[in-house]
């Protein structure tokens, strides 16, 4: 089964990031927030045309996240900003085909590193995910049948513990489900 086909731009993709009903747990209260934002990967043209051909020697396309913006808001937890890590780069995202020569269905991840900040709750405080255990964050859609995405759904492979950028070692927060549609950038 193959999926829609666009190779149109030179390497960069810019997706929309839209999340509805996340769940975040701050001081041991969960909260709930939407979310809004965009990401956007950069990966070699060439070997994304040779997977969607489905060249048996490609069976994976590395995405190297340049950048990661979101912004949302909830009841009781207020204003939450997600941006991309500026001081720690992420292991390559990648897209893999589950078949080899087959394109579609895929798995696609991203490999994440944010920060995050939640100024009603924790004034001041930069969070960023913790690294050591279970490693970057990680959303992932199992069944991904296009790329771009294109309203494609994602979700956390593992829960995401948030600890201070000045103070690492305790959470802080932890954001429990996060489940995030990628769609292209509208014209």
């Amino acid at each position: 089964m193959s999926g829609r086909i666009d190779s149109s731009t030179a390497g960069l993709y810019n997706c929309r990031c839209q999340s509805a009903g996340a769940q975040l747990i701050v001081a041991g209260k969960t909260y709930t927030a939407d979310f809004t934002g965009n990401i956007a990967v950069l990966l070699d043209p060439n070997q994304l045309k040779r997977f969607l051909a489905g060249a048996k020697d490609v069976t994976t396309v590395s995405l190297l996240i340049q950048e990661h913006v979101m912004h949302g808001i909830g009841a009781g937890i207020g204003l939450i900003e997600v941006v991309m890590d500026p001081e720690r780069v992420p292991p390559q995202s990648t897209l893999t085909a589950i078949r080899p020569g087959t394109p579609f269905p895929a798995i696609q991840d991203y490999n994440i590193n944010i920060n995050v900040t939640i100024p009603n709750l924790l004034p001041g405080i930069i969070m960023r995910n913790k690294t050591s255990n279970p490693g970057p964050a990680i959303l992932r859609n199992p069944k991904a049948m296009n790329f771009p995405p294109n309203n494609d759904v994602y979700q956390l492979v593992s829960p995401i513990e948030l600890e201070d950028v000045n103070n690492p070692g305790p959470v802080l927060a932890t954001i429990q489900t996060w489940p995030t549609t990628l769609s292209p950038p509208s014209s």
